[in-house]
């Protein structure tokens, strides 16, 4: 299995205006040819808050063509390019193309699928998008993140060969499903909770979800006027 990558981005820290604060986000990213992965992130792509971005099981951020496409068919919308803050976005793959514990090769890297990721209301804010985080998060369309197990550059002729596959049952969009309604899927979030490869803070968050009976969307994945 093979992907290309139609982009490559970094981006660094700004300041944007909600109703009662002001955020720092180095949401908005900038076209590059070449990236650096490091075994904590891709060099020069900020990450302001490395609570809940960044680090070992959080290097890379990936969005999918495919996801572009189908969100805007189905909502008839206009996605600029990044429009989710990614640090890759790959041709011909969507969220159910991928499995948690995937490991890639590409360029000089070797990276290994970690979670999915957990979109927060800086997509709507920045977008300008009414609720398209939400959206996200309801159609399971939210990207994956990797940990580097290789670090090297990547550059933007350079495509994601898969090389090992150790789970076939959980994809990406499926691990979205088990998270955004847990006690439907309660038997496969007991069995993700056991799985290795699935990032420790994922597991946290999902088994918590799962405790407290949460279903739906995050209050941080609400639109923020």
């Amino acid at each position: 299995m093979r992907f290309e990558i139609k982009n490559l981005f970094i981006g660094k820290s700004k300041e944007y205006k909600l109703s009662n604060r002001v955020l720092n986000s180095a949401y908005e990213k900038e076209a590059q040819n070449e990236i650096y992965v490091s075994k904590f992130g891709v060099k020069n792509d900020e990450q302001v808050d490395k609570k809940n971005h960044g680090g070992v099981d959080r290097a890379v951020c990936i969005y999918s063509q495919g996801s572009y496409d189908f969100l805007e068919e189905k909502f008839d919308i206009k996605l600029k390019e990044c429009s989710f803050g990614e640090n890759i976005t790959l041709e011909n793959c969507s969220d159910s193309d991928i499995y948690i514990g995937d490991i890639f090769s590409c360029g000089e890297t070797l990276l290994e699928v970690s979670q999915p990721r957990v979109p927060c209301f800086v997509i709507s804010k920045v977008t300008g998008i009414k609720n398209l985080t939400k959206t996200l998060v309801q159609e399971c369309k939210t990207g994956f993140l990797l940990r580097t197990i290789k670090e090297g550059n990547i550059s933007k002729s350079d495509s994601f060969n898969l090389e090992k596959r150790v789970n076939t049952k959980y994809s990406i969009e499926f691990i979205s499903k088990c998270y955004l309604n847990p006690i439907k899927y309660e038997k496969e979030v007991l069995e993700l909770l056991k799985i290795d490869s699935l990032a420790q803070d994922y597991k946290d968050s999902l088994k918590s979800r799962l405790e407290r009976k949460i279903v739906g969307i995050e209050e941080f994945q609400k639109d923020v006027i």
